[in-house]
């Protein structure tokens, strides 16, 4: 680790322990948006990067601090464990040695360790407002930065021990802090639906289009694919926003869809991935035949995993596919668990945008929910590492709390209003607080 980065961290350190709980995930935003996640210290095998000792350190620091409301742990949390669980028992039986079991105990630690701190620290709606703002701050942030790293060819993040430069086949990608384009691509790209639902919800409009229009840069200079494709799905998915009632039958009608050009096509239908290419030297024939030999090899792979895809004929054994990744680390039962589980967030995001509420908050749950799908069309083209993790434990962690919302059978739900609002408080405070029908909405919700 670079002495840039170990004064960096050890300043992020500081912030976690001192900072009030307003501003408790400001030093983990911080880390995901500047500090490189390929940076580490290693102490008797053991790694330690930056945004892993800012978790031990909070951990501890929640641990000495005192509960003044627990947590109410839901059927979304209990999904989320099942998920790691079953997948962290399967690969150590694939592999059967100890560094299987140190790596898996690392990602447990940061997967569970990282949701537990987003769940105690997102209690409120107030507290998903100002995570939202934080992103879109660093979002405007990290705008000039890339666009430097563009005109140079180097990278502002070299210092803390990131490589100058990345290209792709003669093409230069922008990376940032990121360990690679296409993760920070994929990044602020899922993060805009967000920022445009804060904009419906009636909040800054000025300074979230111009997180809007910073975020759309670094997709662009991110040189990649996937991230655009994401962006496109995105707003197709924002798009039907009046229509999200009838969610069931339009995800019948694509099935319906992809098994009729199925059966005309002459190629399978996933064939159609391999014709998405926006820019010059993109894989998608790659992922066409990780998605192919997957099919073909499923006995191979669905009782426990494989230790590599390298002799499917897949390119260097790379697997750019969350979906298949799951599979191929964890068996059959941990891809299908996460499946489950990533639907049931779209799920439960899309039913509470449309029960009884503020539009304030139906604005917000739609864009998580579109966020969320527009993770599903990133998992298709790539993989997860780095500090994209930490954004989607902290969504999951937001689903999760959107789950209390709507089990809270009476609970008054406090939400920002517009500044033109503000006048028809009695108090003149800037929170309106309404009292939902909950046992009304949780039968249609049933229905």
């Amino acid at each position: 680790m670079q002495t840039p980065t170990i004064t960096v961290t050890v300043i992020l350190i500081i912030m976690v322990l001192l900072l009030p709980r307003k501003w408790a995930l400001l030093p983990f935003v911080m880390a995901a948006c500047i500090v490189p996640a390929d940076q580490r210290i290693i102490i008797m095998d053991l790694d330690f990067t930056p945004l892993r000792m800012l978790v031990l350190f909070k951990i501890l620091k929640l641990i000495i601090t005192p509960v003044k409301k627990p947590i109410r742990w839901n059927l979304f949390d209990k999904l989320i464990l099942t998920w790691v669980i079953s997948g962290t028992i399967i690969y150590i039986i694939q592999w059967q040695s100890m560094t299987a079991v140190i790596y898996k105990l690392g990602v447990i630690f940061d997967c569970l360790g990282l949701y537990y701190i987003f769940r105690r620290s997102l209690t409120s709606w107030n507290d998903v407002f100002f995570t939202i703002k934080l992103f879109a701050f660093f979002a405007i942030v990290s705008a000039p930065l890339m666009i430097y790293e563009r005109i140079t060819e180097e990278s502002l993040f070299s210092i803390f021990g990131r490589s100058a430069a990345v290209f792709h086949r003669g093409r230069f990608r922008c990376s940032g802090p990121f360990p690679h384009p296409i993760m920070m691509g994929l990044f602020w790209a899922n993060l805009l639906p967000l920022f445009y639902g804060c904009i419906k919800a009636g909040m800054n409009k000025v300074f979230f289009f111009t997180a809007i229009a910073a975020a759309g840069i670094c997709v662009l200079l991110s040189g990649s694919s996937t991230p655009i494709m994401t962006v496109i799905g995105v707003i197709g998915f924002w798009m039907i926003y009046r229509y999200r009632m009838y969610g069931k039958e339009i995800c019948i009608g694509l099935i319906c869809v992809l098994t009729g050009l199925h059966l005309v096509m002459k190629a399978p239908v996933w064939h159609l991935i391999s014709r998405v290419n926006i820019f010059s030297g993109s894989t998608g024939y790659h992922r066409y035949l990780l998605i192919d030999r997957t099919i073909s090899h499923f006995s191979e792979w669905a009782l426990i995993g494989c230790k590599s895809v390298e002799h499917w004929g897949i390119w260097v054994g790379d697997v750019t596919n969350q979906f298949i990744l799951e599979g191929v680390t964890g068996g059959l039962i941990t891809m299908l668990i996460f499946i489950f589980t990533v639907g049931y967030a779209i799920r439960i995001t899309g039913k509470c945008s449309l029960a009884p509420q503020p539009a304030e908050s139906k604005w917000i749950c739609w864009a998580m929910c579109v966020s969320i799908l527009g993770h599903c069309v990133s998992f298709f083209g790539v993989s997860y590492f780095g500090q994209i993790m930490m954004l989607l434990y902290l969504q999951f962690s937001c689903v999760s709390f959107i789950s209390d919302r709507l089990n809270m059978a009476g609970a008054p739900i406090n939400i920002p209003i517009k500044r033109r609002h503000r006048s028809l408080c009695r108090d003149g405070g800037s929170l309106l607080t309404y009292q939902q029908p909950f046992v009304a909405q949780n039968n249609q919700l049933k229905e």
